[in-house]
């Protein structure tokens, strides 16, 4: 009896023992000291959460309050010299047309045939040379058989009746044909004979008509 009295005892000791050990197993721990910060530590953070502090303002301020979209700065045109007006220029004068057949500038030339001499004064019966010249002012050629012919006569003097071109006459370019008349005439005062140009065909040539004129005196 004793004995179990004993070790009931010991377990009750045993138990105590336990119980006590766990209870302080239990106990509050202290608390873990709280790290302390330099006072440049603090000074940076505090510096860090016053940026955030301003960025976060400025942003609320921008999207609170929008700034206007600038307008386009329109830009000024630059002047252009006025450029140098070019004066018209005119039209090109155009020749009109020449017909085929046409005479230009013509002359008649009187001289004396003994003496030679240039002159349209004469005495009766002096012997006179005559030559007329035509200009073709045409398109076409005059060929060799083209002829001049007198129409005409005074005093039936002047021969020979018809003299040949005997040669092409192109445009711009003169013909020219050689008369003479055995006498200046019977009878004073002026005296002509008249010769024409004459195609091969027989037809004068417009314009192709000229008169010769002297003075017996």
């Amino acid at each position: 009896m004793i004995k179990t009295e004993r070790k009931i005892g010991v377990i009750l000791a045993i138990g105590f023992v336990l119980t006590a050990i766990g209870g302080c197993a239990n106990l509050p721990k202290p608390p873990t000291p709280t790290p302390t910060m330099s006072q440049e530590e603090q000074l940076e953070i505090f510096k860090q959460t016053a940026a955030a502090e301003a960025a976060l303002t400025q942003t609320q301020d921008a999207f609170l309050n929008p700034s206007a979209t600038p307008l386009p700065t329109e830009t000024a045109t630059p002047e252009i010299p006025p450029t140098a007006t070019i004066p018209p220029i005119p039209p090109t004068a155009t020749e009109p047309p020449r017909p085929f057949l046409s005479v230009g500038h013509k002359n008649c030339f009187i001289k004396h045939r003994a003496s030679g001499d240039v002159t349209s004064s004469f005495v009766p019966f002096d012997p006179v040379y005559l030559e007329v010249c035509f200009t073709n002012d045409g398109s076409g050629t005059w060929n060799q058989n083209y002829f001049a012919q007198v129409t005409v006569n005074d005093e039936g003097n002047t021969h020979p009746g018809v003299v040949a071109l005997g040669k092409e006459v192109k445009p711009d370019e003169k013909a020219c044909f050689s008369f003479e008349s055995g006498a200046a005439g019977s009878k004073l005062g002026q005296h002509c004979s008249t010769f024409a140009l004459t195609t091969d065909g027989g037809a004068i040539v417009g314009e192709g008509i000229i008169s010769c004129c002297w003075t017996v005196h």
